[in-house]
């Protein structure tokens, strides 16, 4: 498929079509905007939450249902309505954040398309809303109780060995429990275990009647390796980890050197 025409792209955002600053670049969006215009479909597949993700959506102009979360929703984001929904479960939610309260890692959780967060003054909480832009909700110490069903959990550590110790035991004490990814290298992305972007994608193409040899995926993350693998044509970016490459059929320049354009800019 890398030489004929895609007929759906799906596109990572952070670390993909956002740059190093989180920003999009007016070559990417132009490319992207371009590849609507000439009737391909363009959606995204993100860990961010839906409203984290919107402004993204809207200045690249996607009509069509969008992946959010690691794939835990599927949503479109023209009527909002919900394609699929999976969360964590309750008592499993309480049971990991048990585990981090112990170890005394840092966590957030992602509920009803909300942020809740212990102290949105902490560093680590700091630094995600930078990039994420939505303020969360803080709730003290009460945060440990909170019994609620999760559609993501994300663990953050500032600190690279910190982050591995926290990657590690995440994955050894809840394994196929859940889905676990990692991004920015520094978050432990935390899902239902049936949950990633491929499956995602899969839904959408579906839906879309395209079969997956017409599609062309984009991303960079440990997050968007399945959804590499899965698509008729995969691409990495040069940013990304040498797992995440190796899954891909092509690897293309980095995020700053607007390696997602190069690729789509073939087609146009």
């Amino acid at each position: 498929m890398s030489k004929s025409r895609p007929r759906l792209i799906a596109v990572d955002i952070d670390g993909t079509i956002l740059n190093s600053s989180s920003e999009l670049s007016a070559r990417t969006r132009n490319a992207l905007r371009s590849a609507i215009s000439s009737g391909m479909i363009v959606v995204a597949a993100t860990g961010r939450m839906y409203p984290s993700a919107l402004p993204v959506i809207r200045e690249i102009g996607i009509k069509h249902p969008s992946i959010f979360y690691n794939g835990a929703v599927v949503r479109d984001p023209l009527s909002g309505k919900t394609l699929l929904e999976k969360g964590v479960g309750r008592d499993l939610t309480a049971e990991i954040l048990s585990f981090y309260r112990q170890q005394g890692w840092y966590i957030q959780i992602y509920s009803d398309d909300r942020l809740y967060v212990t102290d949105s003054g902490d560093p680590r909480s700091r630094f995600y809303e930078n990039i994420s832009k939505i303020p969360p909700v803080s709730f003290g110490e009460k945060f440990w109780d909170l019994d609620i069903d999760s559609t993501k959990l994300l663990g953050i550590s500032l600190d690279e060995d910190v982050f591995r110790l926290m990657v590690d035991g995440t994955v050894s004490r809840f394994g196929g429990r859940i889905y676990t990814a990692t991004s920015w290298g520094s978050f432990v992305e935390m899902t239902h275990p049936e949950v990633n972007k491929a499956k995602g994608l899969a839904l959408v193409a579906e839906k879309l009647g395209i079969d997956r040899r017409d599609v062309l995926a984009i991303g960079d993350g440990s997050n968007d390796r399945e959804m590499i693998e899965w698509a008729g044509y995969g691409v990495a970016m040069g940013n990304s980890p040498a797992d995440v490459k190796a899954a891909a059929d092509e690897i293309t320049s980095d995020n700053d050197s607007d390696g997602a354009a190069a690729i789509v800019e073939r087609y146009l």
